[in-house]
């Protein structure tokens, strides 16, 4: 990850918001807000569901119960993924309309903990929510989600665990990431939003290629960073420069602002930029695309 061509990537969290239309049409439209804002490295927009459903519905003991999920037995993966059959069309579709300058893309998994967080513990198949079982069987489920991904022709694997910025079992998380990692070649970001201090110096050690996470927002977490820091992890650092928990549009200086802070503690070298987190919260997609253009835009000039 240390290649010059990585310089100023840019790319997103992952999801955008939905229109109501034919969830393909969706698709459509936040690839294509995506590559015109200028995006390198581009999601499918996340259209058909939110991050749990996306993935429990192909976990085998996950069963959802009115509005809640519920883990019933041993956890496996049933070998499908709704998730990399968008991937596939997505691929496809950069292809024939972009050719040779098609952005990359990227695949997003929901991680272990999340996962095992957002479900409810209703099976004597594990001891409780801190069984190392239970976090090596979601790390499996994840690997199985991830390479699934990967065939569909994704150029890079996200894994998503914002439970880790207000309270995980850390050392059950660093052994599901592992797990989850294995014999994947392609750069892996982990991405946690939020307030990262306590947890960050503990993330340089998880066997990831990027951690990404949010600076528009939670400015606090420059306190912990540093180039030192990010060298000797070997890691790339993914800096949220542009909010998402609110419509109001940054001004674009505002983003240099955010970007040259983060290139001062860490170096040009060593960031990969991105919005805080998932757009769709904004429920604009005009909205989010402005967004983008505006990063993009910050992007350049500070090149």
């Amino acid at each position: 990850m240390c290649d010059v061509k990585f310089m100023l990537l840019t790319t997103v969290i992952g999801s955008f918001p939905r229109i109501d239309m034919d969830f393909r049409d969706n698709i459509i439209l936040a690839v294509e807000s995506q590559v015109k804002a200028g995006i390198n490295l581009v999601s499918d927009g996340q259209t058909r569901a939110d991050m749990i459903t996306y993935f429990a519905e192909h976990a085998k003991c996950f069963e959802k119960r009115g509005d809640k999920w519920y883990i019933t037995g041993r956890i496996e993966h049933d070998g499908k993924s709704i998730a990399a059959e968008d991937l596939t069309w997505v691929k496809k579709y950069l292809k024939e309309k972009y050719g040779e300058k098609a952005p990359q893309l990227k695949g997003i998994v929901t991680g272990p903990v999340t996962m095992i967080m957002s479900g409810l513990l209703k099976t004597k198949e594990y001891k409780g929510y801190r069984d190392p079982e239970l976090y090596r069987d979601m790390g499996k489920f994840v690997n199985t989600e991830a390479h699934l991904q990967l065939e569909a022709g994704v150029d890079a694997i996200q894994i998503d665990e914002p439970y880790y910025s207000v309270g995980a079992p850390m050392d059950l998380a660093k052994e599901a990431i592992k797990i989850a990692r294995k014999d994947i070649k392609e750069p892996v970001y982990l991405h946690v939003c939020g307030n990262v201090t306590k947890v960050f110096d503990t993330l340089l050690d998880f066997p990831v290629d990027v951690l990404s996470h949010a600076f528009a927002g939670n400015p606090e977490n420059f306190a912990v960073i540093s180039k030192d820091k990010l060298v000797k992890a070997k890691k790339k650092l993914g800096v949220g420069c542009v909010r998402s928990d609110t419509p109001e549009l940054e001004n674009v200086q505002s983003i240099v602002g955010v970007l040259r802070k983060a290139i001062d503690l860490v170096g040009e070298e060593n960031i990969i930029v991105h919005p805080d987190c998932g757009l769709r919260g904004l429920k604009d997609d005009k909205v989010a695309t402005e967004k983008l253009v505006r990063m993009v835009q910050a992007t350049r000039e500070i090149r």
